[in-house]
Formats: structure tokens, sequence, C-alpha cells
């Protein structure tokens, strides 16, 4: 990948910055400020640090190589994705808010179910923030060999390290600082590029428009009902709450701001997807058949984007992959520390908070390795959401709205939920295009009531700590 001097220049001056963030953040005196850092955030901090987590290399790189293939398709389908986030502010995020006791979601099911819930979630929310850090890291690894003919591996260690060492140094307030700072330079440069696009097309809008609904249509054509609908399940419930964004409404100031940020993140969602989702359908007059489509958003910044404007997108997608990693690095090792470790045998405030920063660390490394078998994009985060909606959703909506429990109900309904997902994806190929997501939730679904059955609690838990 050929790049000026001026687009260096651009590239290097994005990391003086986040190295300065990262100095001005770094301090962090115990393991409660390194994971939610003090319970302060406002509103409009929570809007950026979400938005800019969701905004990762699938919501923007992939959703551009989807447009590319499938013009308008993933945009309706993936509407169900912000949806959920707006949903999520209205119904879900106060109620978390309002625990203040809890740093992860692992301690708010310990309240219902027990230690053994708590560890499973544990489990299951390290091994997906590891699959998600292995996806953003192979993607800037790529990049960075792209620029650099570096070996791969070494551009993955690189890329998932440096942001290990800024999470390290600064935790949760660190992440905020430089997601805030990386939320502004997408948010600019991004729509800047699509607006050259729409001035430099060779060909008028309503050509470009029947392009986009031939691409849809030829979608459609070759993707079933049931894996359309799959698709649609697995965005509105796969990334329901995953760690990086139950840590923001933890850390909110108020239920209100936690509310406010969460659909403020929605709204955006909506306008960013359709955003890089024309972006991909433009493509088609600039570019080649023969280019690969995880490529597009790259190969239109190069041949649109001046020298120095060209190096800020790079600049750009870089934040997007930092600031994904950065979040699922931050709360990996919270949730290692407080579901697992803890669960085990609880550690001192000053152990907790040493072993919060060497987790990172050690998440970082395992991430590295695993990015070398990663898949693409899109299908990557498709396979993590298949695994997360079975696992923890059902537990989790009984936890934060009070239905009647057991210890059992809680494990049960993972493993349950959990297994059958694994073996109707992995084992079984998804039997009748049947979405592996749908299969799990309805066994953790079964799970939890068959807990019930078990085993009756003596004593309904009150949750009046959580109550709307």
């Amino acid at each position: 990948m050929d790049i000026s001097t001026l687009d260096l220049i651009a590239i290097s001056s994005y990391f003086c910055v986040l190295l300065l963030l990262g100095y001005l953040t770094r301090r962090n005196k115990s393991f409660a400020e390194f994971a939610l850092g003090g319970q302060s955030l406002p509103a409009l901090m929570i809007f950026a640090s979400l938005s800019s987590t969701i905004v990762g290399p699938g919501f923007s790189l992939g959703f551009t190589a989807k447009g590319y293939e499938t013009g308008f398709l993933f945009f309706f389908l993936c509407l169900s994705y912000p949806l959920q986030t707006i949903l999520t502010g209205l119904f879900l995020a106060p109620r978390l808010t309002r625990l203040r006791d809890c740093a992860t979601l692992g301690d708010v099911m310990n309240k219902s179910y027990g230690k053994v819930t708590q560890f499973l979630t544990g489990l299951i929310s390290v091994g997906l923030l590891i699959g998600f850090t292995a996806i953003m890291g192979k993607i800037g690894g790529t990049m960075l060999h792209a620029i650099t003919e570096w070996p791969l591996l070494l551009c993955y260690a690189l890329v998932t390290g440096s942001t290990a060492l800024l999470t390290f140094t600064g935790g949760l307030r660190a992440t905020i600082a430089t997601e805030a700072f990386q939320f502004s330079l997408f948010s600019i440069i991004v729509p800047i590029l699509v607006l050259v696009a729409v001035w430099k097309s060779p060909i008028s809008l309503s050509e470009q428009s029947a392009t986009a609904w031939q691409l849809t249509a030829a979608g459609l054509d070759t993707t079933s009902g049931m894996a359309l609908l799959g698709i649609v399940v697995s965005f509105f419930f796969g990334e329901m709450l995953l760690p990086p964004y139950a840590n923001r409404a933890l850390a909110a100031k108020t239920s209100k701001g936690s509310s406010t940020g969460f659909v403020l993140t929605g709204l955006f969602t909506i306008v960013w997807l359709g955003l890089v989702g024309v972006l991909g359908v433009l493509a088609h007059s600039f570019l080649s058949g023969t280019v690969t489509p995880d490529n597009v958003f790259v190969m239109m910044g190069k041949q649109l984007l001046p020298a120095g404007l060209y190096g800020l997108l790079l600049a750009a997608i870089i934040a997007i992959i930092v600031s994904s990693q950065e979040s699922a690095l931050n709360s990996g090792a919270v949730a290692f520390v407080k579901d697992i470790v803890s669960s085990i045998k609880p550690p001192s405030e000053k152990r907790a908070h040493l072993l919060g920063k060497l987790s990172t660390l050690g998440i970082a490394a395992v991430a590295i390795y695993v990015a070398q078998f990663a898949p693409s994009i899109i299908d990557g985060l498709l396979i993590l959401y298949s695994m997360w909606a079975p696992t923890i959703i059902v537990p989790l909506m009984g936890a934060l709205f009070g239905w009647r429990a057991t210890p059992t109900s809680g494990w049960l309904s993972i493993v349950l939920g959990g297994g059958t997902a694994l073996l109707w994806q992995l084992q079984w190929h998804t039997p009748a295009d049947v979405p592996a997501v749908l299969v799990g939730l309805a066994a953790s679904l079964i799970g939890f009531f068959l807990g019930r059955l078990i085993k009756l609690s003596p004593k309904t838990p009150s949750h009046k700590d959580i109550k709307a």
C-alpha cells in the first residue's frame, strides 16, 4: 500500500495524540476506578464511547463490503441492531445503572443465581471478548502488513499489543478519553469520503440507486428466508448488553444519563450504517470487479481522497479498531477478575487492581494468537453473536426484571442455551438453515424454566434495588 509523506504525517499525528491521552489518563489507584472510572460518566461521554465501540471494523469496513456485495440488503436487516440499542437505553440500561454495587454482568447474575452462574458468565464474557479482540486485531494487523510488508503475526502483535498497553495504564478512564477523540475523528472523515464519492461519481444518482436495488434483489434471491431471519435476530440479540456496553451503563453517573447515551447511540448507528452501506454501493462506479469486498473501504479512500486526507482516513480506521479493542480488553480484564477469580477466592483491592492490569495483557496475548485463525469480519461477528445471546440474554433478563428464579435456573439456562447453539452451528451445521441463535435461545428458555422446577427457592428474590 503506497502512501505519501503527508499521509504518514497524519497517521503519526494521530498516534501522538493517542499517546498524550494515554499519559494524561494513566493514573487509576484502585480496581473500582480501573473497572468503572468512578461511576461518573455523563450522557454525552456514554454516547461517544458507545458509538466509538459499536462502530468497529464490522460496522465500517465489513458493512461497506456488504453494501458492495448486496446493496441495501444488510442495511435493512441490521436495523434491528440500532433498534435493540434504543430499547436497551429505554428499558435495560437504567436498571443496570441503579446497581451501584455491581461492576460486571457476572455481579448482576450473582444477585439472582449465585456464584456458579457468575463464574459461567465470566468465562463466556472473557472468551467472547478474546474473539472480538482477535477479529479487530486481524483487521488492523492486515492493514499494517499492507503498508509495511512486515510479517503478519508481528503486525497483529503490534496492533493489539499497543492497544493493550494503553488499556493497561489507564483502565476505563483512558478508554473513554481516547474513544471520545476517535469518535470525533471518524465521524468527520467518513462522511467527507461519502460526499466526495457522490460528487465524483461518473454516473447519476438514479443509476446508482438502480445498481443498489439490483444488488439488493440479487442478495435476497441467494439467501433463504430462514437465514435472513437469523441475521435479523443475531443483530438484535447478538450484542445486547455485551460486557463493554453493560460496563458503560454500570459506570454512568445517573440512570437518565445512561438511557440518553444508549438512545443517542442507536440513532447515530442508523445514520452510520446508511453512510457506509451507500459507500459500498458507490464503489461499483470506481473500483474493478476484482477487488476484495473487505478492501473496498480503504480502496475508495485511496482513490478519492488527496494526500493527507487519505492519511486521516487510515488514522480513522485505526481509531475504529483501537476503540473496539480497548473496550473489549478492559471489559475482559474486569470480568476475569470479578467473575472468575473472585468467584473462587476474592482478592484484596490491591491484588484485584494488579490482576486487572495483568489480565489485560494476558487477554491481548491470547487474542494475538487467535487472530491468525479469525474468519472475515461479518462472518466472525455473527459466530460470536450466535453464542452470546443463547447463553446470557435469558438469565440476564430474569435478573434485571425479577423473574422468579433459582440458582439452578441460572446456570442451566446458560449451559443448555450455549451447548445447543454450539452443537447446532459447529456439529450439525445449521439444519434447514435454522440459525443457531434461535435454537439456542429456545433451549436457554427451556433451561431457565426447568431450573425453576428442579429446585424452587424458599424465597423469591425481591429485586427492589433494580425495579424501574
